[in-house]
């Protein structure tokens, strides 16, 4: 299923915009982000299939290469506060757009990805990340101790965990464990 992420500054908008992708049914998380620093540390957790960014974060400096880093394969939509022309760009959208516009807008671009994620889901593999917390839980570490080993925010690694769980279906720390010791991620001598 679809990932989105919403970076926008006003609570209202970002609110807005959460509700009216609650509306597509083919979109399973919705995280939300007021700010640089955040999408920089959600980036980092679970890159999104989609991104809706206000045009205010995507212009700060480095927001464009923290996007190409962190999610290169994303669908970008930039949103503008400023009406916008009738030209049916699908990859902008305005504050003062109509919800109808808006669910047209959303629905086509999650369509567009909607296809290559159910093809991604049958398939995905932990990242790097996901892989150096699995190490540190399975040798018994609690999130705030991962979260300082790794010097990321106790979020980000709840994050990581929620994710870890639902690619490998495994639920409980012994079989994480017992997944990190088979898959050579921590050997059988550093438990303790």
């Amino acid at each position: 299923m679809v990932r989105i992420l919403v970076a926008e500054p006003s609570y209202l908008v970002r609110k807005g915009l959460s509700t009216i992708l609650h509306e597509l049914k083919a979109v399973t998380k919705i995280e939300e982000t007021q700010n640089l620093d955040e999408l920089h540390e959600l980036l980092q957790s679970s890159a999104p299939h989609i991104l809706l960014i206000n045009t205010t974060i995507s212009s700060l400096v480095g927001a464009d290469a923290l996007i190409k880093k962190c999610a290169p394969d994303a669908r970008v939509i930039s949103i503008f506060n400023s009406p916008l022309p009738d030209d049916g760009n699908e990859t902008t959208l305005s504050v003062f757009d109509s919800k109808p516009i808006l669910l047209n807008k959303l629905r086509s671009q999650v369509k567009a990805v909607q296809h290559n994620v159910t093809q991604q889901d049958n398939s995905e593999e932990l990242s790097e990340r996901e892989k150096d917390v699995l190490q540190k839980v399975a040798l018994g570490k609690t999130n705030k101790e991962v979260a300082n080993e790794l010097f990321i925010s106790t979020h980000t690694v709840i994050s990581h965990r929620k994710n870890i769980t639902r690619k490998l279906g495994i639920k409980t720390v012994s079989g994480l464990t017992v997944y990190a010791i088979l898959n050579k991620l921590i050997q059988l001598e550093d438990i303790s």
